[in-house]
């Protein structure tokens, strides 16, 4: 797919939209003396207004990824990022595809924007079906999202078929890697200028362990850049935010050992809930959480809270029955967890 076949996709009335200008971007140069926003002159560190293009932490976001900060946008979470995409591409009727289960916001935001929200249910072991998936599409389709590593089910999908699909969908694709630093070596990232029609989506709420600050990214081409900037509020990136995130940039070796430790808790638990009865099954997963099948879920569930232990029910997504998704936490608090469960026993 070309550039020019992505204009065609982008709703006509924001291709000729104007963005809104702040005060902080109508001006290039040194500013010793800022009397154009009604801001307060006394200097708190949070009396100015943040940057509307978050320029330092899209460089330093460029940097660790090796990617132009040209062709990054920051979001107030990935979840301002998922329902920026739909508006810019879909307009009332559009289709947008995705296969459960898996991330929840992608059917809200097409219900936002009055999108026909297609389902193509992953398969038992959760892969993608393909075939089925592509009988799904028609001139109509505008949107594929694609969430890997997944969420719930921890898998991360061939490359060869996430290929093929950015390759031959009508529309943009959307990959969502918001769990790619447990695993980096799959991202789609390095070979984004091979596909026009990509956008790749990462956060720093997980690997990163910044969920409070509220910090996701999109990674895509300049036009498509361009357009998430035009539709973009002017100051969604708030100086507090951005202040955590460089900090964080700066030390990104302390990600990668927390990281690591994540992995390790991971496997620790995935090989104690393996000698529990009550389980009956735990899904492969490459990130930092479990979807395991039990026995008697709503059982267990119900007896983890009674115990102060929250974990999520996943119990009513498609393939997932009897299924509980648990995050690697601590070791203390994944000790908590492996004695009750053994208690349960």
């Amino acid at each position: 797919m070309s550039n020019k076949d992505i204009t065609q996709l982008v709703r006509p009335n924001l291709l000729t939209l104007k963005a809104y200008s702040s005060a902080r971007s109508e001006f290039k140069g040194l500013a010793e003396v800022l009397l154009d926003a009604n801001e307060s002159p006394w200097p708190t560190g949070r009396n100015r207004y943040p940057d509307p293009m978050s320029t330092d932490l899209r460089n330093a976001l460029g940097r660790y990824k090796n990617f132009s900060p040209d062709q990054i946008v920051f979001g107030n979470g990935s979840d301002e990022l998922v329902d920026q995409i739909t508006r810019i591409f879909c307009n009332e009727g559009d289709a947008v595809h995705a296969l459960p289960p898996t991330f929840g916001m992608y059917k809200v935001a097409a219900g936002i924007a009055g999108a026909e929200f297609r389902a193509t249910t992953l398969a038992p072991d959760f892969t993608i079906p393909v075939e089925e998936l592509k009988a799904s599409w028609d001139e109509r389709s505008k949107i594929l999202w694609l969430c890997s590593p997944n969420n719930p089910s921890g898998n991360a999908m061939e490359a060869e078929v996430l290929e093929d699909l950015i390759r031959t969908f009508p529309g943009v694709v959307v990959l969502d890697e918001a769990y790619i630093d447990f695993v980096p070596e799959l991202s789609f990232l390095p070979r984004l200028a091979e596909f026009p029609n990509l956008i790749i989506t990462q956060t720093l709420s997980k690997g990163w362990g910044m969920a409070g600050i509220r910090l996701g990214a999109a990674f895509a081409s300049p036009f498509i850049i361009r357009m998430l900037n035009t539709i973009k509020m002017p100051y969604n990136i708030n100086v507090l935010t951005s202040a955590v995130a460089l900090e964080a940039l700066s030390k990104p070796e302390e990600m990668k050992a927390k990281v690591a430790t994540l992995i390790s808790e991971r496997n620790r638990l995935e090989a104690a809930l393996t000698k529990l009865d009550c389980v009956d099954y735990i899904f492969p997963s490459v990130t930092n959480f479990l979807l395991v099948r039990f026995k008697d879920s709503a059982a267990v569930y119900q007896y983890l809270l009674d115990n102060a232990i929250v974990v999520r029910n996943q119990a009513y997504q498609p393939n997932a029955e009897n299924c509980l998704r648990i995050t690697a936490g601590l070791k203390e608090e994944n000790d908590r967890l492996l004695a009750a469960l053994s208690d349960f026993e």
